[in-house]
């Protein structure tokens, strides 16, 4: 089944890594329209999206469950969930698509650990939950939108504050919701983020596949079928496009030379991290920066 499930960076786009401080945000009737108001089930493997369905009902198919929904809605999606959507004609709202470096960016902004917990779950919470909440969010989200169409100094950050007041409305709901209309992680996806949570922590160790498996108390064969599953990309290349993000974050950040970078990342020869990155990126790390740099 994996297999047959599309990969999308925006729906209707062909996946590719998103850029690191990505987040776009349209209408909901706007790609609808297009695809007459029917979203095949799909997943990302590197975008968060949150989807705020102020008019209008619809049936929602998130993993393997299938909603009938009606508005005033919430849909937290973190990456990789499956989800598609048959909505009624007519359906207002806002999609709120974001990297999901970004996204953990601005989560260890907030320091928060009630936000991470809301992020990393599936969640789709109605109005009934908080009434109040209704007017917040629609708040939130027009305000997100206001910034995001006009040019105006402090856009970015104005943006990702009101991104942040938006992170904490979904915790409150989650927690508020006690567990009623959360969906828990199942065990393969529990496995999974387990899996992410580990890299997370030791993508700057020598450690293999193997030691992850070992670590999650399981084989090799079953991370690699979980991943495949849940991501539609192998345990190795999970770790090894953590291991690219963070060399870009410092190749655009920091005035580091390419070896050092190369050595904080646990690269013992600079020549082979060189290497490394011009395989996954298809251009060297020096050019990656100067590019970059220049845009």
């Amino acid at each position: 089944m994996g297999a047959s499930i599309p990969l999308y960076s925006l729906y209707g786009q062909i996946d590719t890594a998103a850029e690191l401080r990505f987040l776009h945000l349209e209408s909901l009737e706007s790609r609808n329209r297009v695809y007459s108001w029917n979203i095949r089930p799909h997943r990302h493997h590197d975008l968060y999206q949150l989807i705020w369905v102020e008019q209008g009902a619809g049936t929602v198919m998130l993993d393997e469950q299938t909603l009938s929904l009606q508005a005033p809605v919430l849909i937290s999606i973190p990456p990789p969930i499956v989800h598609g959507f048959r909505w009624q004609p007519g359906t207002k709202g806002l999609i709120l698509t974001i990297a999901e470096g970004f996204v953990a960016d601005l989560a260890r902004q907030s320091g928060d650990e009630a936000v991470h917990a809301a992020l990393g779950r599936l969640l789709t919470i109605t109005g009934a939950v908080d009434p109040g909440s209704v007017g917040r969010l629609r708040g939130l989200f027009e305000t997100i939108l206001d910034e995001y169409i006009h040019e105006r100094v402090c856009r970015s950050t104005a943006i990702s504050g009101n991104v942040l007041m938006l992170f904490a409305e979904v915790a409150r709901l989650r927690h508020l919701s006690l567990q009623k209309d959360s969906h828990e992680d199942s065990g393969r996806m529990a496995l999974y983020r387990r899996f992410k949570e580990l890299v997370e922590a030791h993508y700057r160790d020598p450690w293999r596949v193997a030691d992850y498996a070992q670590a999650l108390a399981t084989t090799e064969r079953n991370l690699r079928r979980v991943s495949i599953d849940m991501a539609g990309q192998p345990p190795v290349r999970i770790l090894h496009r953590r291991i690219l993000l963070e060399a870009k974050r410092h190749l655009l950040y920091t005035e580091k030379t390419v070896a050092e970078i190369g050595y904080d990342l646990g690269f013992e020869d600079p020549a082979y991290f060189t290497r490394f990155f011009a395989r996954n990126e298809k251009r060297t790390p020096a050019a990656f920066r100067r590019s970059s740099r220049q845009a």
